[in-house]
């Protein structure tokens, strides 16, 4: 009797072992691609890109035990993403890096491709790729949109030397010769949602000031010229000049070893405003000289200013002086 209860708990033992246990089922949820964040200026001179999950993803274990189907199908999208003032930038979707762009309505039958390869993304998930469209004039802020896809499939879910149960999209029917043919079914929905946010830029363009040779400090001639600057669209903006890598409070100058040169930079070709780096010292990009308050991004301002050696100074030892004057930009 003990030996017949001892081979009954063996028995048990073995059957309990030799079960097959149900492998995860493939899963649809939404999924969010972020296209990260960049400046107007990259994103109007580069096309900026990422990858992320196009909604389905399947534990692929069991697949080599029979032959798997999936299938994708565009239900909705603009192709667009959508920023402050109703900006766009256009993007492409595609299901490999740099493939074919996939379009409203189109069908794609992936089943020829190996599970491993179709379900590369990270957690098991399909991957979809985002590029956008270089696009010039772009206001900062968020920029969202979607794209809708419809999936299919039939993967297998259960089973050891054979597959035992699939999971499948909605009214599925797999193809058995002579009985069924292949039917997608319904599929399930599921939408990708696309971020990426533009940061306000501007490009500068500071020529260098040049009061060339003189023997005496009052024989300096003015020298008038113009900073140009462009920022992002609609982004107003004040400029300020720094007193100079060795200022002296707030008199600029130029070195040459301990020796100095006092020098200032004003306003305008005749005003005598000093150009400096905080308040009323800063000039604000309505009151340019060129373009003033055009905020397309694609006009620059024109900044006039006249630079001056302070000609009451001793005259310093000969030689050649210099200094640096940082521009900022505050928004």
């Amino acid at each position: 009797m003990r030996r017949l209860t001892l081979l009954r708990g063996l028995l048990g033992a073995a059957f309990a072992v030799a079960a097959p246990e149900a492998a995860s089922a493939c899963t649809v949820a939404t999924a969010n691609t972020n296209l990260g964040t960049t400046s107007t200026f990259a994103a109007a001179s580069a096309a900026q890109q990422a990858s992320g999950s196009a909604g389905l993803s399947c534990d692929i274990l069991l697949a080599a035990l029979t032959t798997h189907y999936v299938g994708l199908r565009v239900e909705a999208s603009s192709f667009q993403l959508t920023g402050p003032g109703g900006a766009t930038i256009g993007f492409t979707a595609s299901l490999a890096p740099g493939g074919p762009a996939l379009g409203v309505g189109s069908f794609q039958d992936l089943s020829s491709f190996s599970l491993v390869s179709l379900f590369a993304g990270a957690g098991g998930a399909i991957p979809i790729y985002i590029r956008t469209t270089p696009t010039a004039s772009l206001p900062a802020g968020t920029y969202t949109g979607s794209i809708d896809l419809r999936w299919h499939y039939s993967v297998c879910s259960l089973g050891v030397a054979v597959c035992l149960a699939y999971s499948a999209s909605p009214g599925f029917v797999r193809p058995v010769p002579l009985v069924t043919s292949l039917n997608w079914g319904s599929g399930t929905t599921v939408r990708i949602n696309i971020n990426l946010i533009l940061e306000k830029d501007c490009l500068i363009d500071a020529p260098a000031i040049d009061f060339g040779a003189a023997p005496l400090v009052g024989s300096f001639a003015p020298v008038t010229q113009t900073l140009t600057i462009r920022c992002s669209a609609g982004a107003a903006y004040s400029v300020g000049l720094d007193n100079g890598a060795h200022g002296a409070g707030a008199q600029r100058r130029m070195t040459n070893g301990s020796a100095f040169l006092a020098y200032d930079i004003l306003k305008g070709a005749a005003s005598p405003d000093r150009w400096g780096p905080l308040g009323a010292e800063r000039r604000s990009s309505g009151d340019a000289e060129i373009n003033a308050g055009v905020y397309n991004g694609l006009a620059a301002q024109g900044f006039t200013y006249r630079a001056r050696i302070d000609g009451a100074q001793t005259t310093p030892p000969a030689g050649s002086y210099s200094d640096t004057v940082r521009v900022d930009i505050e928004f």
